[in-house]
């Protein structure tokens, strides 16, 4: 008999539960974990093979005149893919966090019946944790990837639309108006970001059940 299964054959159910829960709740983080890896790879990749066509186009299709409006297209559904992955991504984190939250829920069982326990945990154990800005964090620098990249699309296209519908300016002033524009775009996604976690969180509030000031007042009678 494996070893792992010895070692649950000695466990109450209740603790045995509480294992194959945290398990469950473990696999889940992973998983959603590797697939907003995978899909940022993936816009990454068509990303980098969608700009090689084009520069292949250029060398055999005419020249640089000819991209004109191939390279319109491509960044127009480059931006729509990008703003879908940025979704996701903040969708992600949202799943990450509530996973997480899950987990430092089971954290809590086990720290009610052993409090020494808390001290060996990474979050503290209660279901208010983490937040769901997660700040500095490697699921935040995928978002801002995409995000950095959708804004560039949204500036090089505005620069290109300035230009081509008032030819007679000059090409620095399309420039800084697709640059402003481009900061903007930022900002937008930021602000977007933002409010979307910030209602996840607000809506996550609902049920919480052993907050962190709660689990505070249980180690302390502990201690006593």
């Amino acid at each position: 008999m494996p070893r792992k299964d010895r070692v649950r054959e000695l466990l109450d159910p209740s603790t045995e539960a509480m294992l194959a829960e945290h398990e469950r709740l473990a696999d889940l983080y992973l998983y959603n974990a590797d697939i907003g890896e995978k899909r940022t790879s993936l816009y990454l990749t068509a990303l980098s093979a969608s700009a090689a066509i084009l520069v292949g186009l250029a060398q055999f299709g005419g020249g640089m005149s000819s991209l004109l409006w191939p390279s319109v297209a491509f960044l127009a559904v480059m931006l729509v893919v990008g703003l879908v992955t940025f979704y996701r991504l903040v969708e992600r984190r949202v799943r990450a966090a509530e996973l997480l939250r899950a987990i430092n829920r089971i954290h809590c069982y086990f720290t009610q019946n052993d409090p020494s326990l808390a001290q060996y945990f990474y979050w503290p154990p209660c279901d208010d944790k983490p937040s769901f800005f997660g700040g500095g964090t490697a699921l935040a620098g995928l978002r801002d990837v995409v995000a950095a990249l959708n804004s560039i699309f949204v500036g090089i296209l505005v620069a290109a639309e300035v230009a081509a519908l008032w030819p007679a300016l000059h090409y620095g002033f399309a420039i800084l108006i697709g640059a402003a524009t481009c900061v903007i775009a930022w900002l937008l996604h930021r602000l977007w970001e933002r409010r979307s976690l910030r209602r996840a969180e607000e809506s996550a509030a609902r049920y919480v059940r052993f907050p962190a000031g709660w689990c505070e007042k249980q180690a302390g009678d502990a201690g006593e």
